[in-house]
């Protein structure tokens, strides 16, 4: 069985040779890829235009399965920013946004399932920290309009207000 590793870049790593060496025979995901092509010209180096000719170079020269992530609307832009990109570009998948309950399900899992240097790590959720108990946490605390353009970000955003939260609650008081 042939098993298929994948590669994580960011912008400022896409160099052709390091691409074609890092994603080489794997597959090459490149997240948050609308952010290749800004919504406003900047007066600094364009990198996203040199990335993204950097990654068309690897899909044309390399055996390499490229997913570029990324919000639909933002993404139809870098799709048709380059007509060659165009070109490439074959599939297009679209994911639904994550439900209330979807997102309490990826909370438990996050706490769930720790690494030693998450930002949360050794704490765990009191028992009557139910999925449902957090689904309607999420529903009472934020809108559809965050839902919509955070996703499954705002889970992090949850978690990381938790850990501030818990930190105001510590007194730093030295007698």
């Amino acid at each position: 069985m042939n098993v298929l590793t994948h590669c994580w870049v960011s912008i400022s790593d896409c160099k052709e040779t390091k691409l074609r060496k890092e994603a080489k025979g794997r597959i090459l995901f490149v997240d948050q890829s609308y952010c290749l092509i800004p919504m406003q010209k900047s007066d600094d180096k364009d990198y996203g235009l040199q990335a993204l000719e950097e990654i068309m170079s690897v899909m044309d020269n390399s055996k390499v399965v490229v997913i570029l992530a990324g919000y639909s609307e933002p993404m139809k832009r870098v799709i048709t920013s380059n007509e060659g990109f165009c070109r490439r570009v074959t599939k297009f998948f679209t994911f639904d946004d994550f439900m209330t309950e979807d997102l309490a399900k990826i909370l438990h899992l996050k706490m769930n399932n720790q690494t030693e240097g998450s930002l949360l790590y050794g704490f765990k959720l009191d028992p009557s920290c139910t999925v449902e108990s957090v689904e309607n946490l999420i529903k009472t605390v934020t809108s559809d309009k965050q839902r919509k353009k955070m996703n499954a970000g705002l889970v992090d955003r949850l978690l990381v207000n938790a850990r501030e939260n818990l930190d105001l609650r510590l007194s730093f008081d030295y007698i």
